[in-house]
């Protein structure tokens, strides 16, 4: 048996203890919290599958794994605090990502932050590498790929809460950025984002059994691509990005929409679940138009090991066309671009 296969049996099984009984409590005002994923996953086309994660037909044991950390401080009823530092698929253990540090000013219905933030683009932005939160081994690729896995900006939001009706309420989040920088290595080449700007609003309706997100967000950016040949330096532009979600229940029947749409992008995927008990089958469709142009077929089953601790195992097929490369990072030699892939995830929370 492999050094990397023994890892993983190790890590499982450590993890899954760990977790069942772990709770971290400082003081009443100060918390510390966790998440993680790790997966066995293997596609069956030799050229890498997803952005930041590069699945190909050798198994892979790493190209998910995923830890992070949060603490909390509340410094009274107005203000308080929040860090998390994330090691992401693409990071190494050396250098994990911070992805949001904050501070929070409350005062009746409205909420200030001002740091570093989660970029609120989708449902599941906020807990996106928090693969417990949500049904599914990764969120929708087709949709929360789109971004090149920008999930955070530094600067400020606020936020007003309304109630609409003992059941309903409506939050409004205008935000803004002040100029920042990041990186993102898609196979051998590598875009340097100077983002001069961002500007956005998010808006959602809740109630006890649904949820309806609507996003815009405007960037002005400048890259510098950077590949085996030589670098070359793209002038300043922009980009709006709309996006809509929608998720509702009806009992143990949920359904989740979503769809994104900017210049380069029209893509969307529906899933449909079913809780059983401890385990959720699932299925999921999805779409990608204009400069990524695929369609794909997802089934699953999850499996609640624990109240933290969850099982899944996924089968995806996805198919390219109108000779774009799909979700495939690189143009195939072979010329396939369909791929089929396998997963098995645990995620943890504690």
């Amino acid at each position: 048996m492999k050094i990397s296969n023994i890892c993983f049996i190790a890590t499982t099984l450590s993890l899954t203890t760990f977790t069942t009984n772990a709770r971290i409590n400082l003081t009443d005002d100060i918390s510390l919290s966790g998440f993680g994923s790790t997966s066995i996953t293997q596609s069956n086309n030799s050229t890498p599958l997803y952005v930041n994660r590069e699945i190909t037909d050798d198994t892979c044991y790493d190209c998910d794994t995923t830890l992070g950390l949060q603490g909390d401080i509340r410094f009274n009823d107005s203000f308080n605090a929040s860090i998390q530092v994330v090691k992401r698929p693409q990071d190494d253990w050396s250098s994990p990502e911070l992805e949001w540090a904050y501070i929070g000013y409350s005062i009746s219905d409205f909420n200030l932050k001002i740091g570093r933030l989660r970029l609120p683009l989708f449902l599941s932005s906020e807990y996106y590498y928090v693969g417990q939160a949500y049904t599914p081994a990764r969120p929708s690729q087709e949709v929360y790929n789109s971004v090149l896995g920008i999930t955070s900006y530094e600067g400020i939001s606020g936020t007003w809460d309304i109630e609409l009706n003992d059941d309903s309420y409506l939050t409004l989040t205008p935000y803004a950025s002040i100029e920042s920088d990041g990186t993102v290595d898609v196979g051998v080449v590598s875009y340097d984002f100077d983002i001069e700007k961002t500007l956005g609003f998010h808006s959602e309706i809740s109630g006890f059994d649904y949820r309806i997100m609507f996003n815009y967000a405007h960037f002005k950016y400048a890259v510098d691509v950077t590949t085996p040949l030589g670098s070359q330096h793209y002038a300043t532009d922009s980009i709006n990005i709309y996006t809509l979600g929608i998720e509702n229940s009806w009992d143990q029947l949920t359904l989740t929409t979503e769809v994104l749409i900017d210049k380069m992008h029209f893509n969307w995927y529906s899933s449909i679940s079913y809780n059983i008990d401890k385990f959720t089958p699932y299925v999921t469709y999805a779409e990608s138009h204009h400069a990524q142009q695929n369609n794909s077929l997802l089934l699953g089953l999850r499996y609640e090991l624990t109240t933290t601790v969850s099982l899944n195992a996924e089968w995806k097929y996805t198919d390219a066309n109108g000779g774009s490369n799909g979700e495939l990072i690189t143009a195939p030699t072979d010329g396939d671009t369909d791929v089929q892939l396998y997963t098995l995830m645990l995620n943890f929370i504690f």
